[in-house]
């Protein structure tokens, strides 16, 4: 029991804690239960899921409210936290800065329908959010956070830009054409690569010299203003 409770809180594998959560639950002992309540804390949501279920297995009950919200957090029982008279902030700002968006995007939600000052704060927080979803459920959550309207594009101006550079894309379009798109996200960047190099080779069997190069920067410029234009229409919130 003291390896997997090692495991648990120490390796570097999320896969690795997830699974000596779970293996944890199966071990009809209490002492299990101090190691399962600290790995709700964990940053993973899969280790937090699987240190839920083990506690549920034990039939443990927290001991104050934090420890309860918590534990709902883990077990993604988001709607039994409104039950709360007095739901505290904290266990919902670890949520807020979770790396998977879903589990943000569901703490927005919820401190929406708090409707309590403490949950302003967390609300502006969300606006800066990376993610376009997470922001979205902010802004929809705002209303119900009481903050006054002419405050909410202040807060998206606040947040990080993420977006992509249209100098890159474009200049590795006109050098490479295709990974420029490639690298704005479409899948078929890399394949229009491939093509372009293709097209190349078999030109050069039948015209040699640098006709085939100058055919291949002709289509590359025209690509570039393709990617410029596609660039402007991408959304920016």
């Amino acid at each position: 029991m003291p390896y997997l409770a090692k495991l648990l809180s120490q390796d570097e594998s999320n896969e690795v804690k997830f699974a000596a959560a779970v293996a944890l639950g199966e071990i009809p002992s209490r002492e299990t239960v101090p190691a399962l309540v600290d790995a709700l804390k964990d940053r993973d949501k899969y280790v937090r899921f699987g240190a839920f279920q083990s506690l549920q297995k034990h039939s443990w009950t927290p001991s104050d409210t934090v420890i309860w919200v918590y534990f709902l957090v883990a077990g993604q029982r988001w709607s039994e936290i409104l039950f709360f008279p007095d739901t505290p902030i904290d266990p919902l700002l670890f949520a807020l800065k979770d790396p998977d968006e879903e589990v943000r995007a569901a703490a927005v939600d919820l401190l929406g329908k708090l409707r309590d000052p403490p949950s302003k704060s967390t609300c502006d927080l969300a606006l800066k959010d990376q993610s376009t979803k997470v922001r979205w459920r902010a802004v929809l959550a705002f209303q119900n956070c009481k903050i006054p309207l002419m405050h909410l594009p202040r807060a998206l101006s606040r947040r990080k830009r993420v977006r992509t550079n249209p100098y890159v894309a474009s200049f590795l379009n006109f050098l490479f054409l295709g990974l420029g798109y490639n690298y704005l996200g479409k899948w078929w960047g890399f394949l229009l690569f491939q093509i372009n190099v293709t097209m190349i080779q078999l030109m050069s069997i039948f015209l040699g010299g640098l006709t085939p190069y100058l055919i291949s920067y002709g289509v590359s410029g025209i690509s570039v203003v393709h990617t410029w234009n596609m660039i402007k229409k991408m959304p920016d919130l």
